[in-house]
């Protein structure tokens, strides 16, 4: 019986184990840049400008909350990577900023609704110039996912060797099923004055949902903090290739020195 009673408990401990090592597969589709993600974010960042203003250069990601037209709305987003190549777009159902990663070059534009189709916009309609790639903000900021709240969970799960000069420090704290049959992961960071807890929820292997809560305080010694709720649609390791190139129609002006 005794026996029995250790063989079962080990069964638990590893099954335990296999199921703290879920968000373990997202990670490798990151660190291996093959992958599609589709998601929307329900709880984006809080306005920070009184202007319609998107920076895009010298940024490591598209800066969604320095945009009015997009703060204070659920943003949607894709990202999909095949090696090197990457493609990523955030915005609503009408409007998103582009970011194209081919060959060393980034390409920015936008792309919005018109009567129904999408019409771009790089340095104007349906033009766009090659900018070099800008790693050294990659370094200093971490990888940008799309929006600022997605960076920032995404690029907690990989290894500190590959975060980025800023990034937090997280570890994991609990794990658990929920009652709708979820499971979930929790993680927590307490860096740089800051408290915050995650929680990546898992149906079978599937990431469907990220949520989090930090709190700090003030420089007058008041609680303050937000909330926020990430819905995965697609985290798949299959690139989406026929988003890394450019769109239909839209021409590359750059000028290139011949080699």
């Amino acid at each position: 019986m005794r026996n029995f009673l250790i063989a079962v408990l080990l069964i638990f401990l590893c099954q335990a184990e296999a199921e703290a090592a879920k968000i373990d597969i997202y990670r490798e589709m990151l660190l291996r840049n093959s992958y599609t993600i589709r998601y929307e974010n329900l709880t984006p960042p809080p306005r920070e400008t009184n202007k319609d203003r998107v920076e895009l250069y010298g940024k490591s990601g598209l800066a969604v909350s320095e945009n009015d037209y997009l703060t204070y709305r659920s943003t949607s987003g894709v990202v999909t990577a095949d090696g090197q190549n990457r493609y990523e777009e955030v915005g609503d159902e009408d409007f998103k900023l582009c970011r194209l990663s081919k060959d060393e070059e980034d390409f920015f534009f936008s792309k919005y609704k018109k009567k129904d189709r999408w019409e771009y916009f790089g340095t104007r309609k349906n033009r766009v110039v090659a900018n070099e790639k800008n790693y050294l903000a990659e370094i200093l900021e971490g990888k940008s996912y799309g929006d600022s709240d997605m960076s920032h969970f995404l690029n907690a799960i990989l290894p500190n060797t590959e975060k980025s000069a800023q990034n937090s420090s997280y570890r994991f704290i609990a794990q658990g099923r929920l009652a709708n049959g979820l499971f979930y992961e929790d993680y927590r960071s307490d860096d740089n004055g800051i408290t915050e807890a995650v929680r990546y929820y898992f149906s079978g292997n599937n990431l469907v949902k990220i949520a989090a809560a930090s709190y700090h305080k003030n420089s007058d010694g008041k609680i303050d903090g937000r909330r926020c709720i990430i819905k995965i649609q697609e985290f798949s390791s299959t690139p989406d290739k026929s988003l890394l190139k450019l769109p239909e129609g839209v021409k590359d002006e750059t000028k290139r020195k011949k080699k």
